[in-house]
């Protein structure tokens, strides 16, 4: 048996392999979790997402420093190379589920079960309390009064569809004053009294 082959299918690169397939496994498990969770980019997700790789460098580092674990270069470049793809592929994901979360009125009006993934960032990119019921429509399209015993006068009502903590449907409140003009508004999980 050749010394090159001993060298190339040692047991050290079979335990690098495995290392790398757990990898792998747990990259595939967490990028599900960050569209499952719809988790926004924020610096934790961000250094969750790049905590395995960094673990990885730190390994792969440590075992290139062992004088008696023979490998090749190349098993360590193309493990650190299959990180940087896995780590590449998390930050998309949670890209893309940042992109969900921004407010788009053509969404949030064509696709009101998306609601609830955008409410926040409608919220804090509008500042709806002292607005007008033509301006709530104008910046948030018809309201879904009609499937509830609301007061128009009194209340705009928005289906959220289901919200990211337990799945079930939000509906956001928006509450006018006497005046015409909005003076709360409130996200509640349960529906409102349906009309008789």
């Amino acid at each position: 048996m050749s010394s090159e082959y001993q060298v190339r299918w040692n047991p050290h690169a079979l335990v690098l392999g495995l290392i790398t397939a757990f990898y792998l496994i747990a990259y595939g498990i967490g990028i599900r979790l960050i569209y499952h969770l719809q988790a926004e980019m924020t610096f934790g997700t961000v250094l969750f997402a790049s905590l395995p790789i960094i673990t990885l460098w730190s390994a792969l580092y440590m075992i290139a420093r062992v004088s008696w674990i023979k490998l090749h270069k190349q098993h360590l470049w193309f493990t650190a190379s299959i990180g940087v793809i896995l780590l590449f592929f998390s930050l998309y994901a949670l890209s893309q589920t940042q992109s969900e979360h921004r407010f788009d009125y053509n969404r949030w009006v064509g696709y009101p079960e998306q609601r609830a993934q955008m409410v926040d960032a409608m919220l804090k990119e509008h500042d709806l309390i002292g607005l007008t019921q033509a301006e709530i429509m104008n910046a948030l399209g018809a309201n879904d009064n009609a499937m509830w015993s609301v007061n128009e006068t009194d209340h705009a009502v928005y289906n959220l569809g289901a919200g990211k903590e337990d799945g079930r449907n939000e509906w956001l409140f928006i509450n006018f004053d006497d005046h015409g003009f909005v003076q709360s508004i409130e996200i509640l999980t349960r529906p409102p009294i349906p009309r008789t």
